[in-house]
């Protein structure tokens, strides 16, 4: 059984630990509110990439490779853009 002055030692560790978590967690909440930014950009500062590739066919094979490829990372941008903007939502002091 601890003593009282263990207890205190150990109550003080508790509440540091915690309190550097916290900041851990506020790191990570403004990296992903840094992330959904840059993510969000991506349509304007490569909107001639997109506009170009989505007008592409599929007869092409360089084309339709290409056609494809976007979509996959449509989704792919669709997908982390949802957990970035996630995390940088969460209420830390609750």
């Amino acid at each position: 059984m601890a003593t009282t002055s263990e207890i205190q030692v150990g109550m003080a560790a508790i509440a540091a630990r915690l309190s550097d978590q916290r900041q851990v967690m506020i790191k990570v909440k403004a990296n992903a509110g840094s992330a959904s930014v840059a993510l969000a950009a991506i349509p304007n500062d490569f909107a001639d990439v997109i506009a170009t590739v989505t007008a592409y066919g599929t007869s092409n094979a360089y084309e339709a490779t290409i056609k494809a490829q976007l979509t996959k990372m449509t989704a792919e941008f669709n997908a982390l853009k949802a957990k970035a903007d996630a995390v940088a939502a969460v209420d830390l002091n609750s």
